[in-house]
C-alpha cells in the first residue's frame, strides 16, 4: 500500500455523484409550488366569492331600480353575475324571482316556466318556495296541464302552514267546479276566506271565485238545495209575484229563463231563491260586499266620493229602484237615460237614511266612467261597473239595509 493514501470502503466517488440530489430537490420545490398554488388560489376564490355573496343584496336592489327604470336588459346583467357566482340558498331564489320579473316583463313565458320550475327542482326549503310553487301552479293550470296543477295545489295544501293554503284551497275549489260539483266547490272557497289573511290578494281572489258560483246558482234555471218553486195563478202579474214572495223581478226573469215579464201562463212553475241580503260598503278598500244569511254571497269593487266629498258613513236602506234612470244634475236640466252627460249609468238605487243627520241624495249607480271604479272620484255616491249594478238590482229588493263603514272584516 503507498504512503499517505486513504482506503476506500465503498469505492471512488464516480463523476456527478450529486445529480440525484439535484433530481429530489426539483421535485420537492414543484410539489410546495403546486400545493401553494392551489391553497392560494382557493384563498383568493373564497374571498371573491365571499365579496360577491356580501354584495348579492345590493345586486338585487340595483336590478330593481333598473326594472322600475325601464331597463330590463342591463337589470338582467345585475342578476346574472349573482346566479353566475352564487350558489346560496338565502340568495339564489331570490335572484331567480328577480330574474323572472325580469323575462315577464320581457313577456318571455318560456323562461318564466323555466325559471320557476328552478326554484321547485332546487330550493325547495326556501321561504318563496309557496309563492313559487302557487305560480306554478297556476302556470300549468292555464296551460290545461289539470293532473300535473292539481296535484302541486296538494302538496301545497298539505305542506305550508295554514295561512298560506288559501291558494291550493280554492284551486282545489276550481276543480270541484269543472266536475260539476258547485257546493263542494263552495265549501273550498269559504274555507280559503277563512285561511287567507283578510284584503289580501288570496283572499279576493276566493272572494271572487265564491261570488261568481254564487250568483250563477241563484240566476240558473236548475234547482238548488236553497231554491223553491212557486205555481203562478190567476191574476198573478210578475210585479205582484215579487211582492209575495220578497223577491226581484230581475231573479224571476233570470232563474226562469224569460225575457219578458208579460209572458207567464196559469200553473207556470217558477224557481226563486228566497234572501235575506245586506250591502255592506267599506270606505276604505273600495268595495260593495252583498252578504246573506251565511257570510259574505257576493263582492263587487265600487268607485266613492273624493276626499272634500267623501261617501258619509251611517245606516242606509234601499229605496225604490230605477232603471236607466234620468239624471237630475243639480243647477242643470235633467239629463235623460242613455245620454253620454248621464253619470248613473244604467241602474239607481237610491239609499234612504236610516239616521239622523244622513245625506238624502245618495245613491249606488251605473257609471259612464268604468276607470273610476275603486277610486275616490265621484261626489258621494257608490258607483259600478253598468253589468255589475245590474246584477245588484237583480239581487236585491226595495228596503234591503245598507251600511256605509270606514273598515269592515266579513264574518268567517
Amino acid at each position: 500500500m503507498t504512503a499517505g493514501k486513504k482506503k476506500s470502503y465503498f469505492g471512488d466517488k464516480p463523476k456527478g455523484d450529486n445529480t440525484l440530489y439535484k433530481i429530489i430537490f426539483v421535485i420537492v420545490l414543484i410539489g410546495a409550488i403546486v400545493v401553494g398554488g392551489f391553497k392560494v388560489s382557493n384563498w383568493f376564490q373564497n374571498k371573491i366569492t365571499g365579496h360577491i355573496e356580501a354584495s348579492a343584496p345590493e345586486r338585487l336592489e340595483n336590478a330593481q331600480s333598473l326594472l322600475e327604470a325601464d331597463n330590463p336588459t342591463q337589470a338582467l346583467e345585475e342578476i346574472q353575475s349573482i346566479l353566475d357566482r352564487v350558489d346560496n340558498p338565502d340568495i339564489s331564489p331570490k335572484a331567480i324571482l328577480m330574474h323572472i320579473e325580469i323575462v315577464r316583463h320581457q313577456q318571455n313565458n318560456e323562461a318564466v316556466e323555466g325559471l320557476l320550475k328552478s326554484i321547485i327542482d332546487q330550493y325547495p326549503d326556501a321561504p318563496e318556495y309557496p309563492q313559487v310553487a302557487v305560480e306554478y301552479a297556476r302556470l300549468l293550470e292555464e296551460q290545461g296541464k289539470m293532473e300535473e296543477s292539481l296535484a302541486l295545489y296538494k302538496t301545497i295544501y298539505e305542506t305550508v302552514p295554514s295561512s298560506m293554503r288559501a291558494p291550493g284551497t280554492t284551486a282545489m275549489g276550481r276543480e270541484k267546479e269543472r266536475q260539476s260539483q258547485p257546493y263542494e266547490a263552495i265549501k273550498l272557497y269559504k274555507q280559503a276566506l277563512t285561511e287567507a289573511p283578510y284584503d289580501s290578494a288570496e283572499w279576493e281572489e276566493a272572494a271572487g271565485y265564491l261570488g261568481d258560483l254564487n250568483t250563477s246558482l241563484l240566476f240558473s234555471q236548475s234547482k238548488t238545495p236553497d231554491s223553491k218553486s212557486y205555481v203562478v195563478v190567476s191574476g198573478d202579474s210578475l210585479t205582484s209575484i215579487g211582492s209575495k214572495l220578497n223577491i226581484t223581478q230581475g231573479q224571476l226573469l233570470r232563474a226562469n229563463g224569460m225575457t219578458n215579464p208579460n209572458t207567464l201562463r196559469l200553473n207556470q212553475m217558477l224557481k226563486y231563491t228566497p234572501k235575506d241580503f245586506n250591502i255592506v260598503i267599506e270606505r276604505s278598500t273600495c268595495r260593495i260586499y252583498l252578504m246573506d244569511g251565511q257570510g259574505l254571497f257576493k263582492m263587487y269593487k265600487t268607485g266613492l266620493g273624493r276626499p272634500e266629498k267623501q261617501t258619509t258613513k251611517g245606516r242606509y236602506k234601499v229605496g225604490n229602484k230605477e232603471k236607466n234612470p234620468t239624471w237630475h244634475k243639480p243647477g242643470a236640466v235633467p239629463i235623460p237615460p242613455g245620454d253620454p252627460e248621464n253619470e248613473l249609468g244604467s241602474r239607481w238605487l237610491p239609499l234612504i237614511p236610516e239616521e239622523a243627520g244622513l245625506p238624502t241624495d245618495l245613491g249606488i249607480h251605473g257609471t259612464i266612467h268604468p276607470d273610476s271604479i275603486g277610486k275616490y272620484s265621484s261626489s258621494g255616491c257608490p258607483r259600478m261597473h253598468n253589468a255589475e249594478v245590474e246584477e245588484l238590482y237583480d239581487l236585491v229588493v226595495r228596503s234591503t239595509p245598507v251600511q256605509i263603514l270606514e273598515t269592515f272584516t266579513p264574518p268567517s
